[in-house]
């Protein structure tokens, strides 16, 4: 990918704004719901920014990107997902200035802050920069993100004194979806900046859903529909670990199919990105029933990525699919998954 790294100079502003934040604590009197926007003055994409520190343990801000990144926080606030489900910390899309441990820095960002001359010590005093993008791993930051983030840090120490001297009223607004957010404006070579209240576009995910056009292949599939097996759990999930990639590494999408009675795993597969690959899946679906020669008498899904990825090849074949809340035995394997990478890594 041609992505270039920061240069020293913009590493030195980027630290010292952030040196500048983490002093002044605003998460003291800011609270991570405490929603603001700031517009990037090279792209005009809008960032929704929370204050994390409040309840102590973590320190930060995220700035979620675009209106895709402030739905993911929003449904995370408001309870929409539930926050034990692991795949929120891969959905993030967002750029993250946090103050941690210093074990928690890779070489590549103490390198940084050598070369910069500055020293920090104690628990959550070392500035780290991460951009988090769905499905991939945590990653540095390039140029253009530097800047950005350069301009986060100074606008979200202004808006965190507007807040504590004026109040946070100035936050709210009367129509939904709307936000303070702080607008940059380029006069006589600087920029200057200003505040607007901008409504929000509604985000509305799109899954992927393929359609079987193998006509003889459906209407034989049709006749192994008089065989019915117990019902199937199926779920389409982050792996816990991540596959090292040339440039960055990912989190592929797994698609688990148990049989709900045995709790017998039936197949698994997985793909580095389900709206290209799903048609992978489906494949999968279709070979599992090819192979026990019986249909399930019904299949639960949790997710309406699941259900959408799964709708036509039902409707085809005449296999009814449910939304549950719960998969109890694919949760199962799926814990055993995750038990088995932790241990991996730790090792």
């Amino acid at each position: 990918m041609n992505e270039k790294s920061p240069t020293i100079e913009e590493w030195r502003s980027l630290y010292q704004v952030a040196i500048e934040f983490k002093k002044l604590k605003p998460w003291e009197w800011m609270y991570d719901d405490d929603i603001f926007g700031v517009i990037n003055p090279e792209t005009g994409e809008i960032c929704y920014c929370c204050i994390m520190g409040n309840l102590g343990g973590y320190f930060g801000i995220g700035a979620y990107l675009g209106s895709e990144g402030l739905n993911g926080i929003l449904k995370l606030l408001s309870g929409e997902v539930d926050p034990e489900d692991p795949d929120n910390k891969y959905i993030q899309k967002c750029l993250m200035a946090s103050f941690e441990d210093r074990d928690i820095l890779l070489k590549e960002d103490r390198n940084v802050i050598k070369e910069l001359g500055l020293k920090f010590r104690g628990r959550n005093e070392w500035p780290l920069f991460r951009n988090h993008t769905p499905g991939f791993f945590p990653w540095f930051i390039n140029d253009k993100e530097c800047r950005f983030l350069t301009h986060i840090l100074g606008q979200a120490i202004h808006v965190s004194l507007m807040c504590r001297d004026d109040g946070k009223e100035i936050l709210y607004h009367k129509d939904p979806l709307t936000f303070l957010t702080r607008v940059p404006e380029l006069k006589n070579g600087e920029i200057e900046w200003h505040d607007e209240y901008i409504q929000v576009e509604p985000f509305t995910l799109k899954y992927p859903s393929f359609y079987m056009n193998d006509e003889v292949r459906i209407k034989r599939l049709q006749l192994l529909g008089k065989r019915k097996s117990s019902p199937w759990e199926i779920d389409t999930f982050f792996s816990p670990g991540p596959v090292k990639d040339d440039y960055r590494p990912y989190y592929p999408k797994i698609f688990m199919i148990i049989e709900q009675a045995r709790g017998i795993i039936l197949s698994c597969d997985m793909v580095k990105d389900i709206k290209k690959e799903g048609y992978k899946f489906i494949e999968n679906f279709v070979n599992t029933i090819e192979c026990l020669k019986m249909f399930p008498s019904r299949i639960y899904v949790k997710r309406e990525e699941t259900y959408y990825l799964l709708e036509d090849i039902c409707k085809q074949l005449g296999i009814n699919m449910e939304m549950t809340d719960e998969l109890i035995r694919l949760q199962s394997a799926r814990n055993d998954m995750t038990n088995f990478f932790n241990g991996y890594f730790n090792d």
